[in-house]
């Protein structure tokens, strides 16, 4: 296995007014959307667990952001906002242990008892990002058409989703 290749020795960190900007400046590098000072209001609101730095020898190099969804019909899901790795360190194993931190929040965290889906959208040209899901159980379930409303091209995504199993309000 090539140094590349190694899973990488990674801390986490939660976001907070200190390092908020950290998060602002590697979103930007990430991905093709601003996002706005709303956004990372909700960063810093989440519920425990719902944000994750990944730090790499003191450099943040990637993150996972995530919300409770509760739907009308009683279901509920997870949605990943963001989960991103900076290029130079990716295919280091930072994005899966950050895509497992988001299975170890449906297993403890009470909100998640009920989660019966993790959903995200993936721009339709990021096709490291599609096929990283892909091998990690989620499919395509939906291309959204204009999904994107400024500087992005072409402006479509696609839907991904993992069905899971809701561990109920007794476990």
């Amino acid at each position: 296995m090539s140094p590349r290749q190694e899973r990488a020795a990674i801390e986490f960190g939660t976001v907070n007014e200190k390092n908020l900007v950290q998060l602002q400046r590697l979103n930007t590098a990430l991905f093709p959307v601003k996002y706005n000072d709303k956004f990372y209001q909700e960063a810093i609101r989440a519920p425990d667990g719902f944000v994750r730095l990944a730090y790499f020898q003191t450099i943040l190099v990637g993150a996972v952001m995530v919300r409770f969804e509760s739907n009308a019909n009683g279901s509920s899901r997870l949605y990943i906002m963001t989960l991103g790795v900076l290029a130079p360190y990716r295919e280091r194993g930072i994005g899966a242990q950050l895509l497992d931190h988001v299975f170890e929040l449906l297993a403890s965290h009470p909100l998640c008892s009920n989660v019966s889906e993790i959903a995200l959208h993936v721009h339709t040209e990021n096709t490291e990002a599609i096929a990283f899901y892909k091998n990690r159980g989620f499919e395509v379930v939906e291309l959204i058409e204009k999904y994107y409303k400024r500087g992005v091209d072409p402006p479509d995504c696609y839907l991904l989703s993992k069905k899971v199993e809701p561990r109920g309000n007794g476990s």
